[in-house]
């Protein structure tokens, strides 16, 4: 029984991209960034509301990079 080396350029198809799994979104991640708004102030705490309320609506999905 011999083995057959597989490249992957040969396998996965060519219109797909590949990144790196960062962080899994998930409530308490969300609690995470809404309590590290607290310490900040102005347009850097808005963004930064502004993004957890964004990934609150992907619970359970993954951010990239």
């Amino acid at each position: 029984m011999s083995k057959k080396i597989k490249i992957m350029a040969d396998i996965v198809p060519k219109d797909l991209s590949q990144y790196v799994v960062s962080q899994e979104i998930t409530s308490d991640f969300i609690l995470e960034l809404y309590e590290k708004s607290k310490e900040l102030k102005g347009d850097k705490k808005a963004k930064m509301l502004e993004v957890a309320e964004e990934l609150s609506k992907h619970i359970g999905k993954w951010l990239v990079e």
